[in-house]
């Protein structure tokens, strides 16, 4: 065997073994999800072999789903609960809670005009500063939410769309208990924004 061969046959092995160390740790996450499913009372769903599929059921009497998307290098997990939001949409990224209320980490959605070299651009449906008038709404909001002082709240990001509310964090989610904690949250502050939209 030439040393062109033998580098060959080196290169493809070690491709496939970290091809298989890739394919057995996601089949690890998918037997995860279904795991959790089963304790959730949920339905797991799968989204073929190569990805770690996704998880749907109800709490509180709310419709929710878990995924965890990857996209190149990154991976986070989605987790999305059914709401009616009559008012405003809100971002609200995780600095939000380490000094809460943090108001730069606070966001609508809308069309925000930049200036570019000399012309103006107007960039449509982006993040935009929360305005002073919705501070008090929010901050109540999220007061309860808050004082619960959870790590994911931290680390993640919480978005209130027209019909979802969903949290945002980076990387797989495998505990059950942060899970628990995350749809407690949601549920809770669906139910507020609900009965009371920031508008």
């Amino acid at each position: 065997m030439t040393a062109e061969a033998s580098g060959a046959a080196y290169v493809a092995g070690l491709f496939i073994f970290l091809a298989i160390i890739y394919f057995v740790s996601l089949q690890l996450r998918r037997r995860k999800y279904q795991n959790v499913a089963n304790e959730l009372g949920a339905e797991y769903q799968s989204q073929g072999l190569f990805k770690p599929g996704k998880i749907a059921g109800s709490s509180n009497q709310r419709t929710f789903t878990i995924e965890t998307v990857e996209r190149s290098r990154a991976t986070w997990t989605i987790v999305e609960m059914a709401c009616v939001n009559r008012g405003i949409p809100l971002h609200i990224h995780g600095r939000f809670f380490k000094s809460f209320p943090n108001w730069k980490y606070a966001f609508t959605r809308g069309d925000r005009t930049e200036r570019v070299f000399v012309t103006h651009i107007t960039l449509q449906n982006v993040g935009i500063p929360l305005d002073e008038k919705y501070r008090t709404e929010v901050q109540g909001l999220f007061q309860e939410t808050a004082l619960l002082n959870y790590a994911f709240l931290r680390k993640g990001q919480i978005n209130i769309e027209s019909d979802t509310i969903s949290c945002v964090l980076n990387g797989g989610l495998r505990r059950l208990e942060v899970i628990r904690e995350i749809l407690s949250v949601l549920s809770k502050v669906a139910d507020r924004i609900e009965s009371a939209p920031v508008v």
